[in-house]
């Protein structure tokens, strides 16, 4: 009866069939294509004329088809489903149902749903969903590093005072700023000071140390890469700092040490406000302020042809010469004092600045400049006892005891360093024995407890 159906009503089942949105492909029990919707041909890629009548086993050998769900309903006597592969690389999802006439089986229909396009799409929302959560992590990652700011500078001297000014009123004025000075000066906090106080506070603050990145990476750091740029390239490339920093602030420390061929991509960006990313065909817009700093002498660099004219005066709209710390005496109390506090609590200490140690402090030349002078009040911080950090602390750390003794007075006595150093401390402690009169007073000063000053005494045999 079914069969008779198909044969007489051939036509009008087509005409049903090409009506729904999935294929149909029907075959007989043999496996032979009796039936082929519009929708099934354009899914397989083949015309209505070329599979009809012909056997699933043929198509599957001539590799329409890499596994045949007809076959498998067939042979199993029971629907059957399956991703399918196409011979032109498309999949389908189809659905295989017997249909039974006297207990066996007449005819196997199939639905078809191609699912090639759904599977591109999902293989490229998998490939968004990676690379959005790649950016997400690189830019916390970022902001964590960069923006880790005290938003405050110390100034107690009128140079610095005259400096914190000029900065605060040039932060609110969208313009680039050069800061020049001696390594170790404090160009970092002053760029944090114009992003604090600038309008685009709250934005993307990145910070890159143009010096720490080795030459071959500097360009795609900088600029970003698409993919396939160069061997070993991210599969979907990769944005640059300029693109990170976009509608926000970019910080690029140590300039001076850009390599030549990068300025004038630097330059382009500044002026054009474009980059364009390496293996890139066309430009990316970003908006970005720009903070420059350099403990080199640009100008000097410019007379040699290490650095481009037309980019430093690009630079250079608004420099800002940080002197360095000797020529800044009133900050150096005022630095150590702060200092104190910071490392007081992060050793969970409760220790202060003898006056005395404080004049150390300023007539030392400080050629390391504000880091040299952190460097020095974290070691007397956990280096020695006592609340008091003192003088003697002081001037151990700034003048290693070797200094006490040249190399005529090493060669002439022949003595060892720790010959040398214990002879020193003995000085030191006689001195303040002498001084305060008794070994407790002597040891707070000194910054030593009760225990270790007997010991001391004991030691070196000291009467007083």
């Amino acid at each position: 009866m079914i069969n008779e159906l198909f044969k007489n009503y051939y036509n009008e089942l087509l005409e049903i069939f090409n009506c729904l949105k999935v294929g149909v492909y029907i075959t007989d029990n043999e496996g032979r294509t009796i039936l082929v919707n519009n929708e099934s041909c354009k899914t397989g890629s083949l015309t209505r004329e070329e599979v009809m009548g012909k056997l699933m086993q043929d198509l599957e050998k001539e590799g329409f088809v890499k596994e045949s769900v007809t076959l498998k309903t067939l042979k199993s006597q029971k629907a059957e489903a399956l991703i399918q592969d196409l011979g032109d690389g498309g999949k389908v999802f189809v659905t295989s149902q017997p249909i039974y006439a006297n207990g066996k089986i007449e005819y196997v229909i199939t639905t078809e749903r191609d699912i090639t396009e759904a599977q591109v799409l999902k293989e490229v929302l998998k490939e968004t969903e990676a690379t959005t959560v790649k950016y997400q992590k690189e830019i916390e990652y970022l902001k964590n590093r960069n923006i880790d700011m005290s938003g405050t500078a110390v100034a107690a001297d009128p140079a610095s005072k005259f400096i914190i000014n000029q900065i605060k009123r040039v932060a609110a004025i969208d313009t680039t700023v050069l800061l020049t000075g001696e390594s170790g000066t404090g160009k970092e906090v002053y760029a944090n000071l114009i992003y604090k106080n600038s309008k685009r506070v709250g934005k993307p603050f990145i910070k890159v140390n143009c010096a720490a990145i080795p030459d071959n990476l500097l360009e795609s750091e900088m600029f970003g890469y698409e993919r396939g740029a160069f061997t070993g390239a991210e599969k979907s490339g990769k944005m640059g700092y300029f693109e990170l920093a976009n509608g926000g602030t970019l910080f690029l420390d140590e300039i001076g040490d850009l390599p030549i061929h990068l300025q004038s991509k630097l330059l382009r960006a500044l002026q054009e406000k474009e980059i364009m990313r390496l293996g890139g065909q066309k430009p990316t817009n970003v908006d970005i302020r720009l903070i420059a700093a350099t403990n080199a002498d640009l100008a000097k660099a410019v007379g040699t042809g290490d650095f481009r004219g037309d980019l430093y005066y690009r630079l250079a709209i608004m420099p800002i010469q940080i002197p360095p710390l000797r020529d800044r005496i009133e900050d150096i109390s005022a630095l150590a004092m702060h200092f104190v506090e910071e490392f007081n609590k992060k050793y969970k200490f409760n220790k202060k600045l003898d006056p005395s140690a404080i004049e150390e402090l300023k007539k030392y030349q400080w050629p390391g400049n504000v880091r040299e002078l952190q460097n020095i009040i974290e070691r007397s911080i956990i280096s020695f006892d006592g609340d008091v950090i003192n003088s003697f602390q002081i001037v151990r750390l700034l003048y290693p005891k070797t200094e006490h003794m040249d190399a005529k007075q090493i060669e002439e006595t022949g003595v060892t360093l720790d010959e040398a150093m214990e002879k020193y401390e003995k000085e030191v402690l006689v001195t303040a024995l002498k001084q305060y009169k008794n070994a407790s007073t002597a040891a707070k000063k000194l910054g030593l407890n009760k225990s270790t000053m007997s010991r001391r005494i004991r030691k070196y045999n000291i009467v007083y």
